[in-house]
């Protein structure tokens, strides 16, 4: 008997066993079995399913001294944890470990299940137990055991799921319904992002410390990318909730998550949850170099303030990119692109005849790139220019030609450039000489000499022959 008191102390220690008298705005569920016993367990994770088991029956002798007996109808012997003496007694072995994966198959596989319910708050009171050895199980996996000899006995729950970032989750681009870290696009392009962690409304900081979760916070920054603010959507558990961003001149934009009700303890969610944030965004003018990025970090609050969700190892990248591409348009009149042109004009579009038009702007620095949205586009001017901020991924464009050099036929049919993922591509556009007259002494103009001298002979001789006729008459 002294062991299994032993037992006791120890674990409800470790447990961080509190005594109370009765919880207030807590969720009760009668179990029915017509004791005057409860359980309550503090911490309760929300949305999550708690089972009792009764284990063994508790009677409490004159003297204050508690004995433990196999319930009417088990057949039990002892185990790995528990012995039987000659008395009918339940003793606890020594240094057992009822949070192992074995006690815990073989509590709920003896036990007989009291009472299951899923957790409404933050706090579970199971009424109407009778006296006895009880084994309680979260659908989080924490394992609770306790004496209930003690009429109101409440322990903390552990909550040891704490908020985390799945390996698939953090930012990410979404492509094709798939998310992926990196992409091409042009310029004005518009990107589908996503955020996705799971959030609990406890933390675990140490042993059996748990701190109340007060608040999610989302901080995105873009670079070289503008957030379609009405495009954002949060979901919790998959459905969507109100929130109201807020974006600073810089075009970062902050979320904050509220977790608890306005009292400050009742939490508004489930636990765990999974939390996703879902946008769109254009790729801007800055980006014509190479890159445009975005990075994400959440963070949670508590009574302790706040702290950073640590990304997973291996790390997801946090700051997926966008890339986009260029190609250098060489206007020659050979077809290794060796004799450059100067004077032609183009247009940019994205279909071999029809289409839209790519507008482009021309950079300080005498190149182009793709136009943003209100810009008003320009013609290429070429020589031998670069066209900045295009997709990649072989992506296919065409060049309409609108003006010739000088002396060159313009060309008929767009010419197609396929942007491959690198910085070196290169369309030499080839024009043809205009056509020329035939040089002096060729077949060309001695038919000219002959036609025009046979003009010439035939009014000559038509002349003189109108002239005869007259003097006759």
């Amino acid at each position: 008997m002294k062991n299994m008191t032993k037992f006791l102390t120890t674990l409800f220690a470790t447990l961080a066993l509190l005594f109370v008298g009765g919880q207030v705005n807590a969720q009760s569920v009668d179990t029915g079995a017509d004791g005057t016993a409860s359980i309550t367990i503090d911490n309760a994770a929300q949305g999550q399913t708690y089972t009792i088991y009764k284990l063994f029956d508790a009677t409490v002798d004159g003297n204050g001294a508690i004995s433990y007996k196999v319930p009417t109808g088990k057949n039990f012997t002892g185990n790995d944890f528990f012995s039987v003496d000659k008395s009918g007694n339940v003793l606890a072995k020594d240094n057992i470990d009822v949070s192992s994966n074995a006690f815990k198959t073989w509590a709920a596989d003896f036990g007989t299940e009291v009472k299951s319910s899923k957790a409404e708050d933050n706090t579970l009171v199971f009424s109407n137990l009778t006296y006895g050895y009880y084994y309680v199980k979260s659908s989080l996996g924490t394992t609770i055991t306790v004496d209930s000899t003690n009429p109101n006995a409440t322990i903390k729950d552990k909550n040891t799921t704490n908020p985390n970032i799945p390996n698939d989750g953090a930012k990410k681009i979404v492509v094709n319904d798939k998310t992926t870290s990196k992409t091409t696009a042009k310029i004005g392009d518009v990107i589908d992002y996503k955020i996705a962690f799971n959030a609990t409304n406890y933390v675990t900081t140490s042993g059996t410390d748990s701190k109340l979760i007060t608040k999610y916070t989302i901080v995105d920054t873009p670079s070289d990318l503008e957030i379609n603010q009405s495009t954002v959507k949060v979901t919790v558990d998959g459905k969507e909730v109100t929130v109201t961003p807020t974006y600073g001149t810089d075009g970062k934009m902050t979320i904050e998550l509220a977790w608890v009700k306005a009292d400050g303890k009742t939490t508004i969610y489930n636990s765990p949850a999974k939390v996703v944030v879902t946008y769109k965004a254009t790729v801007k003018a800055g980006a014509q170099d190479g890159t445009a990025s975005n990075s994400a970090k959440i963070s949670y609050t508590t009574a302790d303030g706040e702290t950073p969700i640590p990304i997973p190892d291996p790390n997801p990248d946090p700051d997926p990119k966008v890339y986009t591409y260029q190609f250098t348009l060489n206007k020659t009149s050979k077809e290794d692109g060796s004799d450059t042109l100067t004077g032609a004009e183009f247009k940019l579009y994205d279909a071999a005849s029809g289409g839209n038009e790519i507008k482009v702007v021309k950079n300080t620095d005498g190149t182009y790139r793709v136009a943003e949205a209100g810009e008003n586009g320009q013609v290429i001017e070429a020589g031998k220019v670069v066209i900045k901020g295009l997709k990649g991924d072989n992506t296919k464009y065409y060049l309409e030609e609108i003006k010739a050099p000088n002396g060159y036929n313009i060309l008929t049919e767009r010419k197609e450039v396929s942007i491959s993922s690198t910085a070196t591509n290169t369309s030499n556009v080839v024009n043809k000489k205009g056509a020329e007259l035939p040089s002096t002494g060729s077949f060309g103009t001695t038919m000219f000499y002959i036609a025009g001298s046979v003009l010439l002979l035939a009014a000559f001789v038509y002349m003189i022959s109108k002239r005869r006729m007259n003097n006759i008459h």
